[in-house]
């Protein structure tokens, strides 16, 4: 039987591109398919990475920046407890010297120490917890305190303090006195009457309970993530947990947390699923500081990502198998009926190109609104990390305020101490009386006025308004003007021209905060003759500047490129967070659409706001 050729070479012309056309497309898609889950998922996994290191180096940059302020307080005790005791023991000599200097002459070396006696009694009973006490230049006790000073003093002490004061006048002891556990601070000063000396002690043990108590109360009111938790351990014991931290991981993982403590600072996630923390050791208050978060509760920013991945992988496999099967009809129409479907395939792919269109639009128009969205939540950020900025100058807004107030509150304990000796001695008349207290109602005011400045520094800024830059410059000047007294620093203001401008006045105030305490620190810390800062306001054209120049011999031309960089700073830790001179750019050219640059002159650094 012969085969027709025709026949078979027909047969083979339908059915081996038909063959060849369906392995190939059983392969590349097979391929294909492979590739696209392949890459889904490692998009997917590098997603959750960034997700859990971006979160990490958030949590140790929390961490440091706590264990920084920690080590802040705890250094400066020492520093705390001898200005007590010195302003203690002061106020006492001043009041003993008062007393003897009135009567000095006119009452006898008796009365007149019966009347510094009396006065001192009065002070210690005022006080109740200060420990005061007088003696004189043979060890003999004059005075004993409201606490121990008695027992104190009748042991071997006496010697060192007279020591201290015959050669010195004044002076401070510190050591475990008479067989004590503890470390304690001693101030004694020569009265300069009658061979007596005074003096005065604190326990440091319960200075630093008491900076213990302050820090946990302030580490409670911190505000934390949906998704982290942070603990605090005293010696391995656990003295604050927050809520979240209870909440999230129960007794079983807390008791790993806490058998993991160790004196090295690092990540843990072994024996504790879901979940990762940094633990962080300090020494000086024998603290354990633990903060985490959990892994599958990313923000709603992450999980809208995970999704919008997961609904493109869906479409995409969707189309390839589609598209795969389209092919194989296609050609096996085209292999039976070539002629008669050219038309009818043209028609189907610009179709197919048609709806690939739709849907590259339709991507594009999901992508614009997420770029706005993201700009908006980037600006909303901006804001927070000012305010945030902002509170973190609150230590030294504080510091201000105490230099504010110390002098007043000064006068006011003398207000007291002359009506009490008035009334006492019967010289008190309704002359004097009125007297004293228009002093002390002047006083308050003063005070209240004080504390209104600073608590309106910290209202944040709902809106712009229309302000004389001169009078923002100056009030930040005021806020700042005992510290740089106390530091012997000249401050000079000078301006010209209508320096109206629309603001927000309270970022303003902290850029010009910012630049004026970098220079104070400049000229104190490289200890400049006749320190001396000056702002100058002035407008030209339609521009407004404001140069803040300082004489402390300019910045290092290496470094200038990077001062405006954030956590760069030329400060110890202890000093300097690098934050100040960023925030200070970002509110200036963000909000405020200026410009902050600096520049170095023959004198000093020279910071330009141009707005």
């Amino acid at each position: 039987m012969r085969v027709d050729e025709n026949k078979v070479i027909q047969y083979l012309i339908v059915v081996v591109p038909l063959a060849l056309v369906l392995t190939a497309s059983f392969f590349i898609t097979t391929f294909y398919l492979e590739k696209v889950s392949l890459y889904f998922k490692t998009i997917k996994e590098r997603s959750i990475k960034e997700y859990v290191d971006t979160k990490k180096n958030k949590s140790e940059i929390w961490v440091e920046q706590l264990n920084l302020l920690f080590d802040y307080k705890s250094k400066r005790i020492d520093e705390s407890i001898k200005i007590k005791l010195k302003k203690r023991v002061d106020e006492a000599y001043e009041n003993a010297r008062f007393i003897y200097d009135k009567y000095k002459g006119k009452k006898s070396s008796f009365e007149i120490k019966g009347r510094i006696l009396d006065s001192l009694n009065q002070m210690g009973d005022k006080r109740k917890q200060d420990a005061l006490y007088l003696s004189d230049f043979n060890a003999r006790n004059i005075l004993f305190g409201v606490k121990s000073n008695k027992t104190i003093h009748q042991r071997n002490r006496s010697l060192e303090e007279i020591q201290m004061v015959r050669k010195n006048k004044e002076g401070f002891l510190e050591g475990k006195f008479d067989g004590g556990s503890t470390k304690q601070v001693i101030f004694v000063k020569d009265l300069g009457i009658y061979d007596w000396y005074i003096g005065s002690s604190i326990n440091v043990l319960q200075e630093q309970e008491i900076l213990k108590s302050n820090l946990l109360e302030m580490l409670k009111s911190i505000p934390l993530e949906s998704s982290d938790f942070m603990g605090l351990y005293d010696n391995k014991k656990a003295i604050y947990l927050s809520k979240k931290m209870r909440i999230f991981l129960g007794d079983e993982s807390l008791d790993i947390i806490s058998k993991n403590l160790s004196y090295k600072s690092d990540w843990h996630r072994y024996k504790l699923d879901d979940y990762y923390y940094y633990s962080k050791y300090y020494k000086p208050l024998d603290w354990y500081l633990v903060y985490g978060f959990e892994i599958s509760k990313m923000s709603k920013k992450e999980l809208a990502k995970q999704h919008e991945l997961e609904i493109i992988l869906d479409n995409e496999l969707e189309f390839v198998v589609k598209a795969s099967a389209s092919i194989v009809i296609f050609v096996v129409i085209l292999s039976l009926l070539l002629s008669r479907k050219i038309n009818h395939i043209f028609s189907q792919y610009q179709e197919e190109v048609r709806s690939r269109e739709e849907e590259l639009v339709s991507l594009n128009e999901s992508l614009e609104q997420r770029v706005l969205d993201e700009l908006s939540s980037h600006r909303q950020k901006d804001k927070m990390l000012i305010q945030q900025s902002k509170m973190a100058e609150m230590g030294d807004m504080l510091s201000m305020i105490a230099h504010q107030w110390r002098q007043p509150l000064n006068q006011m304990s003398y207000l007291f101490m002359n009506l009490d000796s008035a009334y006492e001695y019967k010289e008190l008349t309704k002359e004097y009386l009125d007297d004293k207290l228009k002093e002390g109602n002047e006083l308050l005011e003063f005070m209240s006025i004080t504390i209104d400045d600073f608590r309106n520094y910290f209202r944040p800024d709902k809106e712009k308004e229309f302000v004389l830059v001169s009078d923002v410059v100056k009030t930040s000047v005021k806020l700042m003007q005992k510290s740089l007294d106390l530091s012997g620093v000249e401050i000079k203001l000078e301006s010209s021209g209508k320096e109206l401008t629309h603001i927000y006045k309270n970022e303003f105030m902290q850029v010009m905060l910012n630049l004026i305490k970098n220079a104070k620190d400049i000229v104190v810390d490289k200890k400049t003759k006749k320190p001396k800062i000056t702002i100058n306001t002035r407008s030209e054209e339609k521009k407004l500047l404001v140069e803040v120049c300082d004489n402390g011999g300019g910045v290092d031309e290496d470094i200038i490129d990077k001062i405006f960089e954030p956590y760069f700073s030329t400060k110890d830790k202890q000093s300097g967070t690098g934050l100040g001179l960023y925030m200070s750019k970002m509110i200036i050219e963000e909000h405020l659409e200026g410009k902050l640059s600096v520049s170095n002159t023959k004198d000093g650094a020279c910071f330009k706001i141009e707005i």
